[in-house]
C-alpha cells in the first residue's frame, strides 16, 4: 500500500504528462518488480503503460497467474535470461510455475572477456548480464560492445572476468567496512545516510 499511495501522488501531481511506470529488478528483486508492477495494474491504474525489466527472475506465479497478469494489455515484462543461469528455472513447472513475459535470451559465454566459469553464481551475477547485454546482437552474430561501459564493474563482487582485464577481484570495499570513528573515539557503523552510495558515470 506504501508503493501504491506513492504512485498515486505522482500520478496525480503529474497528470498532464505522458506517464510511465517502470519496475527493474534482478533475481528476488526481479520477482518483487514483476508483483508490483502487477500490484500497480490490479489495484491503481489500466491506462498508463506498466513495464519490469528483469535480470535473472525466477518464476513467479502459475498458469491462473499469468492469464490474470496477461489480461492487462498496458502490463509488460522484458526478462533478461542468462543460458546457462539456473534461478530462472525454479520453482520448477512440476510445481505448476511459468515463465511470464517475454524473454530476451542471453549467454555470458560470448564475451571474450568473462572466464568460462563453473560457478553458478557467476552465471547469475547481474554485471556479468549487464556487461553481456552491452555487446549482445543476437545468438548468432558476433558479440561486440558498443557502450562505454567499464568492465571493472563485473568483478565488483566476484572474480568473474579473465586475468589479462587486469581487474582484480571482488574489489568493491566499502571503506573501512562501514565503521566511523565517533565522538567517543569508538569505531560504529555509519548512520545508513552517512554510508557512501557507487556512482556510476
Amino acid at each position: 500500500t506504501q508503493l501504491l499511495s506513492k504512485l498515486k501522488s505522482l500520478i496525480d501531481q503529474y497528470k498532464d504528462e505522458d506517464l510511465s511506470i517502470t519496475f527493474c529488478g534482478h533475481s528476488l528483486g526481479a520477482t518483487l518488480s514483476v508483483v508490483s508492477a502487477f500490484d500497480v495494474a490490479e489495484n491503481l491504474t489500466t491506462d498508463i503503460p506498466i513495464s519490469a525489466i528483469v535480470f535473472g527472475c525466477p518464476k513467479v506465479g502459475n498458469k491462473a497467474f499469468k492469464d490474470r497478469f496477461d489480461s492487462y494489455p498496458n502490463v509488460k515484462v522484458l526478462h533478461i535470461r542468462n543460458t546457462i543461469d539456473l534461478i530462472p528455472h525454479y520453482p520448477t513447472g512440476l510445481m505448476g510455475y511459468v515463465n511470464i513475459g517475454t524473454e530476451l535470451e542471453i549467454d555470458t559465454r560470448k564475451s571474450s572477456c568473462l572466464k568460462d566459469s563453473k560457478n553458478p553464481s557467476d552465471w547469475h551475477n547481474l554485471q556479468a548480464m549487464l556487461h553481456v547485454v552491452n555487446g549482445w546482437h543476437g545468438e548468432k552474430r558476433d558479440f561486440d560492445l558498443r557502450i562505454k561501459r567499464s568492465i571493472a564493474l563485473v568483478n565488483k563482487s566476484c572474480g568473474f572476468l579473465k586475468e589479462e582485464c587486469l581487474v582484480p577481484e571482488s574489489w568493491w570495499v566499502e571503506k573501512n567496512k562501514g565503521l566511523v570513528l565517533n565522538e567517543d573515539g569508538d569505531w560504529v557503523l555509519a548512520p545508513p545516510e552517512e554510508i557512501p552510495t557507487p556512482e556510476f558515470d
